[in-house]
């Protein structure tokens, strides 16, 4: 028995194999990690800021550089002088400028010091938008480690009366009480530290596409039986054998779609680590085997199970946290295979309910497969 279900895997593989539309769906899932693997890798960014700097200025040489050495959502072009950097956002060369002051530091001590409140970068905006906003809550971030040194030192020479104290020692103790990194950490209900996962804004929806990828896939499985049920290649099986046959052709498209989701997710730098990978992306193609069998059977026909791909599709898009994770329609999700998938990698409670989820599909599978075969023993 077990030799006769390998040699049909290798026939059906093999048939598989020949048909280009197969290989192109296969090729899709690569080739978009690849692309995208090398465009994250360039200058890209959601809003261009063109940055002057005076030179000279410790203070704004060190803010800059808290700037550049970030690889953000910012894309930053330095100019020669302010005039410079307003002609860019006038013409639409950049979204924004961000001028520093000539005497950035002086302007910088004398607002720690509640002397005197004059602007310390100016910002130069063609029109206000979400990514501007986050611009400049990252430029306040870049400036407040200056100007929380300078309330520090304003604090001790004029409150505290410690003017004698050199500059070297003021730093020395301001370094030895600082707060390193952030004051608050991401971490996944697994534990896992956000800053793990070192991937752009443009990497992050890729997992998400590769899902709805892979759950198509498995349509195309059914539909693919179903066409060969209509051409009679299964005339002589019974109808109550018809759906473990259904089963072994999805079976078939998904081993192979699921080694090309693990390449894909590496190629595209999304991944994690290969047991928690490999776990999630088995039980979620049992998901998908089971799902869109259901569909098949509830569809009956080629042409309605045709018709269900687009609103599939975005029903996916929307409620499965690919480029979103909205808080609504909760009953919606859970009928959705993706769902599990996605929150499965860092949460190993949804592997166990996506393997539930299973169970309850191929359950109903089953019990509808034994209707329609009763059904059919009562025509005759």
């Amino acid at each position: 028995m077990p030799g006769q279900l390998l040699v049909r895997f290798i026939l059906l593989q093999k048939r598989l194999l020949k048909k280009g539309s197969f290989l192109l769906i296969l090729c899709l899932a690569p080739l978009l990690a690849a692309g995208v693997g090398r465009l994250s890798e360039e200058s890209a960014g959601i809003a261009t800021i063109a940055l002057y700097l005076p030179e000279g200025d410790a203070a704004a040489q060190e803010t800059s550089g808290r700037l550049l050495k970030e690889k953000g959502v910012l894309r930053y072009l330095l100019c020669e002088d302010g005039e410079q950097a307003r002609r860019m956002t006038e013409t639409g060369e950049a979204d924004a400028a961000w001028i520093f002051a000539e005497d950035f530091s002086e302007r910088i001590e004398e607002l720690a010091g509640r002397r005197r409140v004059r602007p310390v970068v100016t910002v130069v905006e063609r029109k206000d938008s979400v990514s501007l906003i986050l611009g400049r809550e990252i430029l306040s971030a870049a400036i407040y480690p200056s100007f929380s040194y300078a309330v520090y030192t304003s604090f001790v020479r004029d409150e505290l009366g410690l003017a004698e104290m050199t500059d070297e020692e003021l730093r020395r103790v301001y370094d030895s009480v600082a707060v390193e990194g952030s004051l608050f950490q991401m971490v996944y209900a697994d534990e896992t530290p956000g800053e793990s996962e070192d991937f752009t804004y443009v990497q992050a929806p890729l997992r998400g596409i590769f899902a709805i990828w892979f759950t198509f896939v498995g349509l195309a499985a059914s539909l693919y039986f179903m066409q060969d049920e209509e051409r009679g290649v299964y005339g002589k099986m019974p109808v109550k054998k018809r759906l473990s046959a259904a089963y072994a052709v999805g079976a078939v498209f998904l081993l192979d779609a699921a080694l090309v989701l693990l390449l894909s997710c590496k190629l595209a730098g999304v991944f994690t680590d290969w047991k928690r990978e490999v776990i999630s992306c088995a039980v979620f193609a049992l998901c998908v085997l089971a799902f869109t069998n259901l569909l098949r059977m509830l569809c009956r026909t080629p042409r309605r199970l045709g018709m269900i791909f687009l609103p599939l599709l975005a029903a996916m898009l929307a409620l499965c946290p690919v480029f979103l994770n909205l808080p609504y329609f909760k009953a919606g999700k859970l009928l959705l295979p993706p769902w599990y998938y996605l929150q499965s990698i860092h949460n190993m409670r949804y592997i166990y309910e996506m393997a539930i989820y299973t169970v309850i599909l191929t359950l109903a599978s089953v019990v509808l497969q034994q209707v329609r075969s009763q059904r059919q023993n009562a025509c005759f």
